[in-house]
C-alpha cells in the first residue's frame, strides 16, 4: 500500500509539473525561504525571465543569499493565469524548472500597445521619504495589490526601510485605475487605500518624478516642474537658477524627468543649459531602465562616527539586485562601539537616485 501511495504522489507531482509548464502564467510574487523566514525575491526572478520563458535552478546563488542557513529552502511563486485565477507554485532548493511566464507588473507600471496603460489597478511609481531623501517602493506596492485594490499602513517596516531618519515621511503614489491616472500622498503611520475617487486629476500632463544633479548630489524638482505647467505644456531652460539652486558647482548636471501625458509614461533627460519641452516625442521602454542598479554612496555607523562602505556594498550586487544582512563583519568593522549603527545607501535605480537606511542586524534589499 505504501508503494502505491508513493507512486500516486509521484504521478500527481509529474502531472502538476507538466500542467504548470504548459500554462502561460503572470508572476505576481516570489519568495524564498522556509518556516517563518521568507525573503521577497520577486524582482530577482523577474530578471531571469527571457522572452516568455523562465528557466532557473533554485539555489542561494541564483536567489541572492541564504535566508535560513542549514535548512533546506523552497521557492514559492504566486502566479495568475489568463483567466485571472491565482495559484501557488513551489520548487524545492536545488531543483531546476522551466515555466512559460511573463514577468507580471513591471516596477514602473504596465504598458499596453503604444505605451498605453491597461485596465485595473496599476502602480506607476511610488516614493517614500522627504525632500530628496526618497526610496523607490514601486515594486513593493505593486506586489501587495490584491483583487485590484490595495490597503497598507505606511511605516518604515512596510516600506522596507527608513530613507530619512528622525524625519516624518510621506508616501507618494502615482497609479492608474481602469485607464484613469491618479496621485495620492499619504503621511507616515497613516493608511493607503487604493483606488480612491478623490485622487484622479483632470489634466493631461503631469510630472511624476524629476531630479536635477549629478552622481549622489541632486535635488528633487518634481513640485517645481509641475508648478510651471501651463495648458498641459512645459517649456523651460535647464539652469541652476530655474532649478532652484546648484547641487554640485563643480560638475555639469542633468535633469531627469518621468512624466505622464494622456495616460502614457515617458522619460526624458536634459543637460544643463539645454531646453526641456514637454510633452515630447521621447519614447520610454521600462525594460531599458528596470535593471540598472548602481551604488553611488554607502556609509555605516552612528552619529558622526561613520565609515565609507561604498565599495563593500557595491561588491555585493548580484544581477542588478542586492540583498545584504547589515553587520559589523559585513561592513568591515565597528565604527561606533556600543552604539546602534545604521547603513545609509544612495543608489541609482531605473535612472533615478534613491536613498534608504537600514539598521544593524536588519537586511538591506534593493530594489
Amino acid at each position: 500500500m505504501k508503494r502505491i501511495i508513493t507512486g500516486l504522489a509521484i504521478l500527481l507531482t509529474v502531472a502538476f509539473s507538466s500542467f504548470a509548464q504548459s500554462r502561460r502564467w503572470e508572476l505576481l510574487r516570489a519568495e524564498y525561504g522556509s518556516g517563518g523566514s521568507w525573503v521577497d525575491v520577486t524582482e530577482r526572478v523577474r530578471a531571469l525571465v527571457n522572452g516568455d520563458s523562465l528557466n532557473m535552478r533554485v539555489d542561494n546563488d541564483t536567489l541572492g543569499g541564504d535566508p535560513t542557513p542549514g535548512v533546506r529552502k523552497t521557492l514559492r511563486l504566486r502566479v495568475r493565469d489568463e483567466y485571472r485565477r491565482e495559484q501557488l507554485l513551489t520548487y524545492p532548493e536545488k531543483e531546476s524548472f522551466s515555466l512559460s511566464i511573463r514577468s507580471g507588473r513591471p516596477p514602473m507600471g504596465v504598458m499596453g500597445g503604444g505605451g498605453a496603460m491597461r485596465g485595473g489597478l496599476q502602480i506607476l511609481r511610488a516614493d517614500y521619504g522627504i525632500d530628496n531623501r526618497l526610496a523607490n517602493v514601486t515594486s513593493r506596492l505593486a506586489s501587495a495589490i490584491q483583487g485590484d485594490s490595495l490597503t497598507l499602513r505606511v511605516t518604515n517596516e512596510t516600506m522596507g526601510g527608513d530613507p530619512a531618519e528622525d524625519h516624518p515621511k510621506t508616501l507618494s503614489v502615482w497609479y492608474t485605475y481602469n485607464g484613469r491616472v491618479a496621485n495620492v500622498v499619504v503621511n507616515e503611520k497613516d493608511t493607503l487605500n487604493l483606488p480612491a475617487d478623490s485622487d484622479f486629476f483632470s489634466g493631461h500632463l503631469r510630472v511624476m518624478r524629476a531630479q536635477y544633479g549629478i552622481g549622489q548630489r541632486y535635488a528633487d524638482v518634481t513640485d517645481l516642474l509641475n508648478s510651471q505647467i501651463q495648458a498641459d505644456q512645459l517649456s523651460l531652460r535647464v539652469t541652476n537658477d530655474v532649478m532652484g539652486g546648484d547641487p554640485d558647482p563643480e560638475q555639469r548636471k542633468q535633469l531627469i524627468v518621468f512624466y505622464i501625458f494622456n495616460g502614457r509614461q515617458s522619460r526624458v533627460t536634459v543637460n544643463e543649459k539645454d531646453y526641456l519641452n514637454l510633452p515630447g516625442n521621447d519614447a520610454w521602454n521600462p525594460r531599458d531602465y528596470d535593471a540598472r542598479l548602481e551604488i553611488l554612496e554607502a556609509s555605516y555607523g552612528a552619529g558622526d562616527r561613520r565609515r565609507d562602505v561604498t565599495n563593500l556594498v557595491s561588491a555585493q550586487v548580484r544581477g542588478n539586485s542586492l540583498q545584504l544582512v547589515v553587520s559589523n563583519a559585513a561592513m568591515g568593522g565597528d565604527p561606533a562601539e556600543n552604539q546602534k549603527k545604521r547603513l545609509r545607501v544612495i543608489y541609482l535605480w531605473q535612472g533615478f537616485r534613491n536613498q534608504t537606511t537600514v539598521g544593524e542586524g536588519e537586511t538591506l534589499v534593493i530594489p
